[in-house]
This record gives C-alpha cells, structure tokens and sequence, in this order.
C-alpha cells in the first residue's frame, strides 16, 4: 500500500484532484489522506506494514512541518516526495538536472541527520535553511497578503519592494563556531542546510547539505540601491563576488542576533518579532526534541 498526503494550503492544493490522481497512477494500490486529517503523525505512521509506502505531496514547508511532527521516530517505510510547492527547493538542490522530471523522490537518505534551529526556546528541525532578515519579512508579508485574500503572490517582487520601501536594515551579531563579528546595515543572513531557497536563489553556494557544515551569509552595510543591484546575482550565487558587502561563513553551530527583531522563516514556516537564532548541525530525526 501506498499512502499519499497533501496539504492542501501548498502549492498543489488549487489542483489537489489531478494531482493526487496522478499520484495514484503511479502506484498499483495507494490511498490518499489529507494531513488535516491526521492527529498524530507518529500514530499514524505506526499503522503501516513493513512494505508500505510513503508519498508525500508539497512543498518545503509542507515537509518541514511533517519532519518536526516526527521527530523522534524512525521512518523504517520508503518516504517519496513529490513536488507541490512553491520553490520545492529541496528538491532543487538534491535532484539536479533531474529536478524537472515530474516523478515522486525517494527522500529517506536525506532527512535522517538535519540540522536545528532554536527560536526563542524552542527547537525546530529545518531542511533548507532559516531565513533572517528580509526574506523572513518577505514571506509574513505574504502570508497577510494571501490572508486578505491574494491567491498568487511574487515572493521576488515582494521583496524587492520591501527592499526599496519599508524595510529597515539593522546592525547584526553573527558567531560561527565561538567567533563572533559585528555587521552594520544588514538586510539578510540566512544560515543554509541546503543550496537553495526562495526558488532557486544561492546566497551560499558552496553549501552542501550532505556536508558537516551549515552555512550564513550576511549581506549588510548597503544602501537600498546597492543592494537591489546585488540582489539578482543571488540566483546563480555570483553575489559573493562583492566581498566588502557579502560574507559568508561555514561552521557546525551558527548564531545570528539582530539588534531589533526581526521576522524569521524556517523553511517558508514563519515566526514574528525575533532577535535571535541558533542552529547546530547534526540533530538525527529520530532524536527527540531537547527540553528547554
């Protein structure tokens, strides 16, 4: 048997139906399960027979709010993810060339070890990265967007009006591995698992997710202009070329204070008004949670 979960609040829920209906094709026998519906993913889980398989439908989000639920327990069944989201990122950055095949991927290999981030006491697993700065505000403005009822946001458009706009740029203290430097003027400094996030951008790109390291890059002491003239290098991980303005940074435990809160993403999954993160690298999915 194979069992198949979406969210319908990702990327595929408009065209859940077709989707899930080509799921199904795939598989000889399979049965389609809404994660709304699911109290208890553990329970759950424990309802599946040795040869049973798993394939969930969404995006990075979707799968980080799936790992965190299971955390402390070993998936012993194949875990298949097919792409429903809206940067489906992780699977960017672990396909390759084969990202654009429209084919269920075989993911256990990859969510064993992940690494943390703690947020005002309390740990969350997360796959790609943590976004910090103005890629956290990009994806709150969003949120409150698609809550007045917005149904298709351009999270590239949103952030370069943020950037040009509303966003104020703040003095930041980041730490990898007990080394501490301080940044004036800074408009993001997401620590990555993976190389990609926010569709395809690479603010880290020698990051290897199957590596020891998590890494930060910190783009600060520039003015709006500068920065958008910046910005779009991202995306094939040219940004880094401007040394005086872009740093980035490897190490296994990574800490990154803003003087003035900020919004925070892990994985697209939002939290509001926080000043501090921490992130370490490993944590394996079947270990539970540390107590704070």
């Amino acid at each position: 048997m194979v069992h198949i979960l979406y969210n319908l609040n990702a990327n595929c829920g408009n065209d859940k139906n077709n989707t899930v209906d080509y799921i199904k094709s795939k598989f000889s026998e399979s049965k389609a399960v809404s994660l709304f519906e699911i109290d208890d993913l553990k329970a759950f889980f424990d309802t599946f027979s040795a040869d049973d398989e798993v394939v969930l439908i969404g995006g990075d989000g979707t799968l980080n709010v799936v790992l965190n639920k299971l955390r402390g327990y070993d998936i012993k069944n194949n875990f298949y993810l097919y792409k429903g989201g809206t940067g489906n990122d992780f699977l960017r950055d672990i396909c390759g060339d084969a990202f654009e095949k429209d084919e269920p991927v075989l993911i256990n290999e990859y969510i064993d070890n992940l690494p943390v981030v703690t947020v005002n006491g309390k740990e969350y697993l997360f796959v790609n990265n943590v976004g910090f700065g103005i890629d956290g505000k990009v994806c709150t403005a969003a949120e409150d967007l698609k809550a007045k009822g917005k149904k298709s946001v351009n999270y590239t458009t949103l952030a370069i009006k943020l950037l040009l706009t509303s966003y104020k740029p703040n003095g930041a203290t980041v730490t990898v591995d007990g080394k501490t430097e301080k940044f004036e003027r800074v408009w993001m400094a997401p620590v990555m698992n993976g190389l990609y996030y926010g569709g395809g951008m690479m603010p880290c790109p020698q990051q290897d997710r199957e590596s020891d390291d998590i890494s930060c890059c910190v783009i600060h002491s520039t003015n709006p202009l500068q920065t958008l003239i910046i910005f779009p290098s991202i995306f094939k991980g040219e940004h880094v070329k401007h040394e005086s303005k872009v740093r980035a940074f490897k190490g296994k435990e990574i800490k990154v204070e803003f003087d003035k809160p900020q919004d925070v993403q892990i994985d697209g999954e939002t939290i509001r008004g926080v000043t501090e993160i921490s992130t370490v690298k490993y944590a394996s999915l079947r270990k539970t949670a540390t107590s704070k």
